[in-house]
């Protein structure tokens, strides 16, 4: 398994490779939160969508989690999981 063999001067920082099972976790758990609000409750109007391409093709960036504005079609807000 990877060691760190550093210490970062950050206090938050992403662990990368030491934290995929973390990093996803928090991804689906704000996928299905927001995913309750819009599809069932419909107390949101974005829809939330997780790992999703902002274009289409290769090369394009793929955000933790976008809210998506399906009567624009337009991505409204990113986020991103630190």
């Amino acid at each position: 398994m990877y060691e760190k063999t550093y210490n970062s001067p950050f206090l938050v920082h992403d662990d990368g490779t030491n934290s995929p099972l973390d990093h996803q976790r928090v991804i689906s758990k704000l996928t299905v939160g927001l995913g309750v609000l819009f599809y069932r409750e419909n107390s949101i109007t974005l829809e939330p969508l997780p790992e999703t391409p902002l274009g289409e093709g290769p090369g394009h960036q793929v955000p933790d989690v976008l809210l998506f504005d399906n009567a624009a079609q337009l991505t409204r807000i990113i986020i991103e999981v630190a």
